[in-house]
């Protein structure tokens, strides 16, 4: 299986969608208003570095503003948030009572490095799951991190915001954007070299591989720019 398909599929099931493989991708089934929409990704033939979704809808009545359309949009960007682009559904045609519609979709990563951090993500939060907001904070000081640490407040938040794997994934990404100082930088390098057994140490290891992309990322931009 491609590897981009597998990331969409590994997602898709993540939210407890039902998804089944078909050639060069995989179907997810939706139920509207007793309705059923057939959503497909795939990859093109011609150029397999690309996918598309193809969604079909019954039964609509307005093409232009459809509350089916919108939901099936709102779906797709919410479970691949973090890790796929979905563009605006554009609509292609009917077939029958069947509407057609189709978008690209981008991956914002390299597919194994999403596969790799989701894995992480799961371990974290099963890691997080068994402990309330006092052991945390118990583990954050047996750290050294200070209360007023930028460090210690986005190590809170991830604690705090994180309702399931990859809503912890999205908010790792948005506070590895908010560390940019160099000693902010060698705080969490110096946590992760002594090796502590923490309750953190699962989203430190996450902040700190996305903090160290986005450099290398900002770096090769500044080259080329």
């Amino acid at each position: 299986m491609d590897k981009k398909i597998e990331v969409i599929q590994t997602l898709l099931k993540h939210r407890g969608q039902a998804v089944e493989p078909i050639r060069n991708g995989c179907r997810l089934t939706l139920t509207f208003d007793e309705q059923d929409c057939a959503v497909d990704f795939y990859t093109l033939a011609s150029a397999p570095d690309q996918i598309r979704v193809k969604v079909a809808i019954d039964g609509i009545r307005n093409v232009e503003n459809s509350s089916r359309v919108r939901k099936v949009q709102d779906l797709l960007e919410e479970a691949l948030k973090g890790a796929a682009q979905v563009e605006k559904l554009s609509f292609f045609g009917p077939r029958g009572a069947t509407f057609i519609f189709y978008a690209r979709v981008d991956m914002e990563k390299d597919p194994e490095v999403i596969l790799s951090r989701f894995e992480a993500a799961e371990r974290a939060f099963t890691q997080l799951r068994g402990l309330d907001s006092r052991k945390f904070r118990k583990n954050l000081d047996q750290l050294g991190l200070p209360r007023s640490s930028t460090v210690r407040v986005a190590l809170a938040r991830i604690f705090r915001e994180s309702i399931d794997a990859q809503e912890l994934l999205a908010t790792v990404d948005s506070e590895a954007r908010k560390i940019v100082h160099s000693d902010q930088w060698r705080t969490i390098r110096e946590i992760r070299s002594k090796n502590q057994l923490s309750a953190a140490n699962y989203i430190i290891d996450l902040l700190w591989d996305e903090i160290s992309r986005t450099f290398i990322e900002r770096a090769q931009q500044e080259l080329n720019g």
